[in-house]
């Protein structure tokens, strides 16, 4: 046994997914979802859940964080898109400002805002008790 190549240290993998991370790894989960769905759509395959549509000639894509709008400029959170390669392309784009974090204070606010209705739905539950 070549005892000189093996380096043993008492390290263990950190578990802790930080509340940014978890929504993140979410949102851009559900990009890449919504992304296949486009590849399916343009096969011609059934799909369901998908959260673009077509209107006018343009295709539309409905930004959310859960069910919630997900706003990047304030009132806006839907995308418009010329093709489906130009709706891909933004897809894309969102993607990697999300992992960069440039949406954490958008994915923060959605965060917050499904919180506060679990928390008033509770409350409104505990009231008719």
């Amino acid at each position: 046994m070549a005892r000189a190549t093996i380096s043993l240290v008492s390290v263990q993998k950190p578990t802790a997914n930080t509340p940014i991370l978890q929504r993140r790894n979410k949102f851009t989960a559900s990009i890449e979802q919504q992304i296949t769905k486009v590849a399916l759509f343009r096969e011609g395959k059934r799909i369901s859940r998908e959260a673009f549509w077509v209107e006018n000639g343009a295709i539309f894509y409905a930004l959310r964080y859960g069910k919630t709008p997900l706003e990047l400029e304030k009132g806006k959170a839907t995308l418009k898109a010329s093709s489906w390669d130009d709706l891909i392309e933004q897809l894309d784009q969102i993607k990697t400002i999300a992992v960069a974090g440039g949406l954490d204070e958008a994915l923060s606010v959605c965060a917050n805002a499904v919180r506060s209705n679990f928390k008033t739905a509770k409350e409104k539950k505990a009231g008719r008790g």
